[in-house]
């Protein structure tokens, strides 16, 4: 169509030319030393046009080289792009070994895209070929220097999914120095130090966490308690009750109110003998919300005031009738009371509500006290049978902990 319209211009000059030229053709002439040349202007005007023309086409086969070249070089591009786009989609599709082979043929052009290097690494990985994964690494490395952090970004993901996790230490390492602002080598941090269950680096990420808002609110407060959790239990394992009352001043006020984490400090309290604080806060949280939990760890107590802890659990009663675990609870305090009938009856109450291997001791040991020794031993053998069927001494449910190790991945969320 081009050429047609061309051809159809050139006809349309040529008549106009002619029709301009004929009744007077003009005259030109050119002298040069000795010689002279005589012409019409249309004549002159044909030459030039022709001269032209045939310089243009030596000129075209002058960039015949150059034009086959490029030729070349945007069928060998066409050739990588449509050899990484069917690796690709092998690697989506989950045929993993055909991706990797065609990428091993893609990367051996020196022109392969850092992508490709990338998207080796991954399928060898995939298929447990870490020195292949190492190798196409390498290469991306050498081939594209401007990729460093891309590469030590995969290096390090790939490394934490094997839980490689002294090598994903010395890469990160390298990646705090070449990228220290970066959200991937945070989040990797924290995948990393969540693998080796390092609480204190944890603790001193959680800030450029939060910053970055790389966690939502809720994942940040999962993780924050997480790792103040493990900082508590440490604090408690030595023995000093300062000590663990101090580092819980020292915690953020949002990870104070988390339910699991204030369990597991008042039981501390309690093991470490602060049973008036544990009193105090037990009463607290169970006046903001229900928790079988922290009812069991209120039985537990040795209170200053057996009475006044009497009446308390009493006036729960009357809004949890039915609670084994209050029940059990009450069943504890009236021993300490020495009121052993209602302890009879309250630990009697809890056994049928919930039997559990702790309420049938507490029971036999009751019904000891009181001579009724075969009524004891009947005791004693229900509470053997359970633990027998794999019951725990106390039936409770597990401590709250809202933390889920995933980013999730956090995404990888922590």
């Amino acid at each position: 169509m081009k050429w047609l319209a061309l051809a159809l211009l050139a006809l349309i000059a040529s008549v106009a030319v002619a029709l301009v030229a004929l009744p007077d053709p003009g005259y030109v002439l050119i002298g040069f030393g000795m010689y002279s040349v005589e012409t019409s202007l249309l004549v002159l005007l044909v030459v030039l046009a022709v001269a032209y023309i045939a310089l243009r086409i030596l000129a075209g086969f002058w960039h015949v080289p150059a034009r086959v070249s490029d030729w070349e070089h945007h069928r060998h591009d066409r050739r990588l792009h449509s050899l990484f786009d069917e690796a690709i989609i092998e690697l989506a599709e989950g045929r993993v070994e055909r991706a990797e082979r065609r990428l091993a043929r893609l990367l051996k052009s020196t022109q392969a895209p850092v992508q490709a290097y990338l998207a080796a690494a991954r399928a060898a990985s995939q298929l447990g070929f870490d020195d292949r994964r190492d190798q196409y690494l390498k290469l991306a490395q050498q081939r594209h220097p401007s990729a460093r952090i891309a590469v030590a970004l995969t290096q390090a993901e790939l490394q934490l999914s094997k839980s490689q996790l002294d090598q994903a230490q010395t890469t990160l390492t390298r990646l705090q120095t070449l990228a220290p602002r970066s959200e991937q080598t945070l989040q990797l941090l924290m995948k990393l130090y969540l693998q080796q269950q390092d609480w204190q680096r944890l603790r001193d990420l959680l800030p450029a966490l939060r910053r970055g808002k790389l966690l939502s609110g809720n994942q940040w407060q999962q993780l924050a308690v997480k790792v103040y959790r493990e900082q508590v239990v440490a604090l408690s394992s030595v023995n000093d009750v300062d000590s663990l009352k101090t580092g819980w001043k020292q915690l953020p006020q949002p990870v104070q109110q988390d339910e699991g984490l204030m369990t597991i400090y008042i039981e501390q309290l309690i093991r470490l003998g602060a049973d008036k604080q544990a009193e105090q806060l037990l009463a607290t949280q169970i006046k903001r919300g229900w928790n079988q939990r922290l009812v069991y760890l209120f039985g537990d107590l040795q209170a200053a005031d057996t009475t006044n802890q009497q009446d308390r659990a009493e006036r729960w009663l009357e809004q949890h009738p039915q609670d084994p675990v209050l029940l059990l609870t009450l069943g504890k305090i009236s021993l300490r009371c020495q009121l052993w009938g209602k302890a009879r009856s309250y630990l009697e109450a809890s056994i049928k509500q919930q039997a559990t291997p702790e309420a049938y001791r507490l029971l036999g040991s009751l019904l000891e006290r009181m001579d009724e020794v075969d009524e004891a031993s009947e005791c004693y053998r229900k509470g053997i049978e359970l633990i027998g069927q794999g019951m725990p001494e106390a039936a409770l449910p597990a401590p709250a902990d809202k933390l889920t190790q995933t980013a999730t991945p956090l995404s990888h969320s922590a």
